[in-house]
């Protein structure tokens, strides 16, 4: 099973994602694409940690996303990537030129994968038409990676004030 989980900044996408872990199994893999660049992100990621269960095993990869579907490639296997703006944001700053290719990498692997997979993603198209070229482009490439992501999940859900909404399932 793959699915996706949307949501705006503090929507309980998180929260979520990891209760849906939880029920899939007792052994998950999490995937933090977070880099702790400043002193309010490394609060952020602290909170994170906190919240999930030290059993977890934890593996920080903010680029290279598809090997890690490509290693844990079990039926058996849950694995948590958190989060998929994050990512982008990353990619974008490291490997602008070739995000497209690692894009498409990356569903293909999630697209083969054996491994129950829950992927946490900002649903950023809710808000205004940002003042500035960067920013749109940021905003239509995870538009896209939502859109391209949601077809190959098997359900999709949006959360808002920390409800989630089931808006796919096959």
């Amino acid at each position: 099973m793959k699915q996706l989980i949307l949501g705006g900044v503090r929507s309980g996408k998180s929260s979520h994602a990891e209760k849906v872990a939880k029920q899939l199994s007792s052994d998950v893999i999490y995937v933090a694409t977070a880099q702790a660049f400043d002193d309010e992100m490394k609060s952020r990621i602290l909170r994170h940690q906190d919240d999930r269960p030290d059993h977890w095993q934890l593996i920080e990869e903010p680029l290279d996303l598809d090997k890690i579907l490509l290693t844990h490639n079990q039926a058996h296997k849950t694995i948590l990537i958190d989060c998929l703006t994050l990512w982008l944001n990353n990619c974008l700053h490291y490997k602008v030129d070739d995000w497209q290719k690692i894009k498409q990498n990356f569903i293909q692997a999630l697209s083969h994968s054996k491994a129950n997979i829950i992927l946490v993603s900002n649903e950023v198209g809710f808000s205004i038409t940002p003042d500035n070229a960067l920013a749109r482009v940021f905003c239509d490439e995870q538009g896209w990676l939502n859109q391209d992501i949601a077809k190959v999940c098997d359900k999709v859900t949006l959360t808002i004030a920390g409800i989630p909404l089931e808006i796919k399932n096959e």
